[in-house]
């Protein structure tokens, strides 16, 4: 009923609009898709076809066109706020994936008569109305817009990406439709017809794996990722680290996460919105285990501990008991048992293997907390471990943040299982 009622309102709002246009323009009304119909299908973390080792409770939602044939088209994308733990609209560049800008849901100013419940509790319907301009657009186009809501795209560019982020969502889509696209000349401020979706380059084949010195090494840093040309979420820091996991090795590291907030009044300030540990391989770039915050489960202030091994580890049944002794004595202990021969995105005869990329993700962390690691210096591509010993201090997390920063460390099985005996 409430999904109905809100297809009715958009149908409504664009005709009230047009009539507007009619008695004014003399302009014939501008029939657009519906909304689920003017973005790309439901691209989910957890289906595997996401690259770019994205959190498997985040779903995504693609708008791409071509900036460089609507150089005068600004885009009106109005919706309702989803009920989720996160979202937010972020463009890019789709030439290359570097991150254009972005406006995460508490800054989003909502319509007349609503509340923005990222901002303060309501269950209530709210709407919104963001407008996506080009470049070239003047102070004095921007005041003619009747919303706060501007995000500007980048000189030069010509192609576009837009893409809807919603975490931990009560559904598919957040309990809500997909917001709306209506086009603007920015020249004459008349509505046209939006422009057709391309298809982005995030989509793309990733990068052949080749293996690196340290995956083999026995202590794993975990780094400050840079902001790439991966799709980054524009309001996201990375910690990362890569190794191969032998089959008689267990990386583990502890660490005290970033604390976040249980409830909306608690989001201002907060040390991050959401933090997440997820396990991709470097073969495909998906994404293949995650743990989130809440599943962790682990107090403010406390430390959480993972294990990481393969599922071919032949004293599996042991590590698994030694585990479950441990959550049972009350740490706060997680397990991930990585299945190097489970079939990859490229198919059932290309396993994912044992080369693993963990991700310690915060969404929204705050600079001004002690323990950030946004002011950590990030490591560029290609050999991080070697540019993070050029200033450890401020690039290795461990060092950086202290127990707020993990460190991995791999060990035989045997080692691992007669320390937690010990």
């Amino acid at each position: 009923m409430r999904k109905n009622f809100f297809i009715a309102f958009c149908a409504m709002a664009c005709i009230s609009l047009a009539a507007c246009s009619d008695d004014e323009n003399n302009e014939p009304n501008i029939q657009n898709p519906s909304p689920r119909e003017q973005w790309g299908p439901t691209a989910k973390g957890a289906d595997f076809t996401v690259p770019q080792l994205p959190d498997l409770y985040v779903n995504y939602w693609e708008y791409s066109y071509s900036v460089e044939d609507n150089a005068n088209l600004a885009l009106k994308i109005s919706g309702e706020f989803p009920n989720c733990r996160y979202f937010s609209f972020s463009t890019y560049n789709d030439e290359n994936g570097e991150v254009i800008s972005g406006m995460s849901d508490y800054e989003i100013t909502p319509d007349a008569g609503c509340v923005n419940p990222f901002v303060q509790t309501s269950t209530a319907r709210n709407t919104f109305t963001v407008y996506i301009v080009p470049a070239t657009t003047t102070d004095a186009q921007i005041a003619k817009l009747p919303s706060k809501n501007i995000i500007k795209l980048g000189a030069g560019i010509k192609k576009a990406c837009l893409i809807i982020r919603e975490y931990l969502g009560v559904d598919e889509f957040g309990g809500v439709e997909l917001p709306a696209i209506q086009a603007y000349d920015m020249n004459t401020m008349k509505e046209v017809l939006a422009p057709k979706r391309g298809t982005s380059n995030m989509w793309r084949d990733p990068a052949r794996f080749e293996p690196q010195w340290f995956d083999s090494e026995t202590d794993v840093p975990f780094m400050l990722a840079p902001r790439g040309s991966f799709y980054p979420n524009n309001a996201t820091d990375y910690l990362y680290c890569r190794t191969a996991i032998e089959d008689n090795q267990v990386m583990t590291w502890s660490f005290i996460p970033a604390p976040y907030p249980k409830s909306v009044e608690q989001y201002e300030g907060a040390p991050c919105r959401y933090w997440s540990m997820c396990f991709g391989t470097q073969l495909d770039t998906r994404s293949y285990y995650s743990v989130y915050d809440a599943q962790a489960n682990v107090p403010d202030g406390q430390k959480v501990t993972f294990v990481l091994c393969v599922k071919q580890n032949p004293k599996l049944a042991e590590i698994e008991q030694a585990v479950a002794d441990a959550k049972a004595a009350g740490q706060y202990i997680h397990l991930i048992a990585w299945d190097r021969e489970r079939p990859s995105y490229f198919g059932p005869k290309t396993p994912i293997g044992n080369c693993i990329t963990v991700m310690y993700r915060n969404i929204l962390p705050n600079k001004e907390w002690e323990h950030s690691m946004s002011n950590m210096k990030p490591t560029p591509y290609g050999d991080p471990v070697t540019s993070a010993r050029e200033d450890p201090e401020r690039m290795q997390a461990h060092l950086a943040l202290g127990e707020y920063g993990p460190r991995g460390t791999k060990v035989s099985t045997e080692e691992f299982l007669q320390s937690m005996n010990n």
